[in-house]
């Protein structure tokens, strides 16, 4: 496979598993000020609940069924949801979602929170098996509340029905192997769309019909079956990162569905890939210069100078490694796309711009391997060499699928213009960007559009002001374009606001909106 693969990874959506890479840990707190009572969300499913009430006879198998949840570890149970391949023909082959449950620590009858940590492609099942999972990421008022309820979506390698494209030795030439050709030249673009082209190719072969519907939108169906089949009328849902994209499509789709919603780290689903990259490219962008801001004001920078002079500093750094890349023991190389997916993967989190500061240290004296353990954190590659996850697989399929590109000469010349001027540091090294789609080969089924959820209950948007991966600008959008939607803002940086450890403004606000209904006032903004 060509060795452009690293490039042609570069994605309108990177990688952002709100497990895989720390979330920041601001303990900074705010004042809620007064409380605005929303309607208060179901204490309990009435008896006479039906799941098929409503629902087309062709679909009432689907909302009918009866999960068999049986023990699965640490206190948890697992199940299996039933779901059409295709949704506008439901009459045919069907699909497996892996479904995970951890009781409620309370007594009583409980609501169920279904939770998707982000992705695309991130397994989310041990958010809910693994208690320092569930301690990490719910808080103890939500763990006494709610039955955790978590899911493996359509695609997602493990117990649902995966997404299949190459084995860890081919993967490992598509995300790490060193372009032949020089940088932006007509020869690296090929090389580039090539090895995309390689790369879809081996998925339709090794997964089939399933490659067509892993949308977004089909996700979303599949959660609403989630809900009956919990026995729900509505559904209480926390949605990271993508899983924002899940959530909002969700309630486009059912507004009369919505319960308790949170959506942190918002995506914008107005935005067209080449929109989405160029406004990523600037988020990390900007999160390297807080990055190098905090550096250089540190006698252990490998950088010298201002913030702007360690900028220039580190895009030669980087840049060099295109002539000169590194090796590391097992045999790989680290050149410049790898060491930006190093980067990004660090600036992920504050908490990791130490480990950032030192492998950039380390390449500079010629040892990249910090900078390739960052990189294989993002890819989920483990020391072994095997991959954790198919979440390059899944993250490619679905944005190739909901996110249309232009593709031709023109339209790649243009979003490279605008990938560099939104990057001085990142963008020479994030141009051609949409090439991942290149022949891709199972057409757009979804493309950018505004989404309303008119006549759902209120619905909580969450927007960090330094968040690198879903930048500010996509929540402020989506709490406008929602009918009922507010926006809940985090002054800091990393990505995505909410967790145990987190900031207590935000921990406040979120747990007592899920728990009561209880909405914060308007602009709250967590310092």
């Amino acid at each position: 496979m060509s060795g452009a693969g690293r490039s042609a990874r570069t994605r309108p959506l990177l990688a952002a598993l709100a497990g895989l890479v720390a979330l920041a840990l601001s303990l900074g707190g705010c004042a809620l000020g007064p409380v605005v009572s929303g309607s208060d969300p179901n204490s309990g499913v009435a008896d006479d609940f039906d799941p098929t009430q409503g629902v087309p006879a062709e679909l009432q198998q689907f909302y009918g069924q009866q999960l068999d949840w049986s023990d699965c570890g640490d206190g948890a149970d697992c199940a299996a949801l039933t779901l059409p391949l295709d949704w506008s023909q439901p009459q045919g082959d069907t699909v497996s979602v892996a479904l995970a449950r951890k009781a409620a620590d309370g007594s009583g009858h409980h609501r169920a929170l279904v939770m998707n940590p982000g992705g695309p492609g991130a397994p989310a099942l041990q958010y809910a098996t693994d208690k320092s999972y569930r301690d990490y990421f719910f808080g103890s008022a939500l763990q006494r509340e709610f039955d955790i309820v978590t899911f493996d979506p359509r695609g997602v390698a493990g117990k649902s029905t995966p997404v299949r494209c190459v084995d860890a030795q081919q993967m490992d030439h598509y995300l790490y192997d060193l372009p032949a050709a020089p940088r932006g030249t007509p020869a690296y673009i090929a090389e580039a769309e090539a090895s995309s082209k390689a790369f879809g190719a081996a998925c339709q072969a090794n997964t089939g019909p399933l490659l067509g519907h892993v949308d977004t939108a089909s996700v979303a169906r599949d959660l609403d079956v989630l809900r009956a089949a919990l026995g729900q009328p509505q559904l209480d849902y926390l949605g990271y990162s993508y899983g924002t994209r899940i959530g909002a499509t969700y309630a486009d789709l059912f507004p009369d569905r919505v319960g308790a919603f949170v959506l942190d780290g918002a995506v914008d689903p107005s935005l067209s890939a080449e929109d989405m990259l160029v406004e990523q490219v600037g988020g990390f962008e900007s999160a390297a210069r807080s990055f190098l801001q905090n550096c250089v004001s540190n006698a252990s920078c490998p950088f010298t100078g201002t913030a702007d002079e360690a900028a220039t500093q580190l895009a030669a750094l980087i840049g060099g490694l295109d002539q000169h890349p590194l090796s590391v023991p097992d045999g790989r190389q680290l050149g410049s796309d790898t060491m930006v997916t190093a980067i990004s993967s660090a600036l992920y989190s504050r908490s990791q711009w130490g480990a950032l500061a030192r492998a950039i240290t380390s390449v500079s004296q010629g040892d990249a391997r910090g900078a390739m353990a960052l990189a294989d954190q993002y890819n989920s590659r483990s020391a072994d060499g095997t991959y954790e996850d198919n979440s390059t697989e899944v993250l490619t399929a679905v944005n190739c699928i909901d996110l249309p590109a232009d593709q031709t000469p023109e339209g790649v010349q243009r979003l490279n213009e605008r990938i560099r001027a939104a990057g001085p540091v990142f963008g020479q090294f994030q141009a051609n960007g949409t090439a991942m789609c290149s022949g891709w080969p199972v057409p757009p089924t979804a493309a950018p559009h505004k989404v309303s959820a008119t006549g759902s209950a209120p619905i909580m948007v969450i927007g960090t002001t330094g968040d690198p991966a879903t930048p500010y600008a996509w929540a402020q959008s989506l709490a406008d374009q929602l009918d009922h939607g507010f926006l809940v803002t985090n002054v800091g940086e990393g990505h995505t606001a909410y967790n145990s450890m987190a900031s207590v403004c935000i921990t406040r606000a979120v747990e007592r909106f899920l728990v009561a209904g209880e909405q914060p006032a308007d602009g709250l903004r967590c310092e």
